[in-house]
């Protein structure tokens, strides 16, 4: 019973793919359906899809696993730098304390506190012109007023 012509190969090729496809070895029915009707096109094109479908599936997760990656990494780069800003917050504070000025200007620029004859007490009112020129003022303001 060994036919090896064209048709008897067919067939028994066929056969075993039906036995396959029936032991679950295979997609059952749309697989041996193509098959049989020799669609080719019609098989390739919806594997083709289904490589597509899985190859996105695949590429979104990736980018999505990349993106965390790189949230957290920008998170801890954030507490970085919150951190070091408060720790420049607090040397600027110690840098400029009136204690430290003190200290420097005692010991570094050997200054001592003045004493009271040292000391000038300047009048603190505000005048927009100089001393010499509100004689000028009050004079003009006598000669508009009568």
């Amino acid at each position: 019973m060994n036919n090896f012509t064209p048709n008897a190969v067919k067939e028994q090729f066929f056969e075993r793919a039906n036995d396959a496809i029936d032991a679950g070895l295979f997609w059952r029915g749309n697989l041996a359906k193509a098959v049989r009707q020799k669609d080719i096109k019609g098989t390739l094109s919806g594997i083709l899809v289904i490589s597509l479908v899985l190859f996105l599936y695949v590429w979104q997760h990736m980018q999505v696993v990349k993106l965390s990656y790189e949230v957290q990494e920008l998170k801890q780069q954030k507490q970085q730098l919150t951190n070091e800003y408060y720790y420049l917050k607090y040397k600027m504070g110690d840098v400029n304390s009136m204690a430290r000025v003190e200290t420097i200007a005692r010991e570094q620029l050997h200054m001592d506190t003045p004493r009271t004859d040292q000391v000038v007490i300047l009048d603190d009112s505000y005048s927009v012109l100089p001393k010499w020129m509100t004689f000028w003022k009050k004079t003009a303001t006598v000669g508009v007023s009568r």
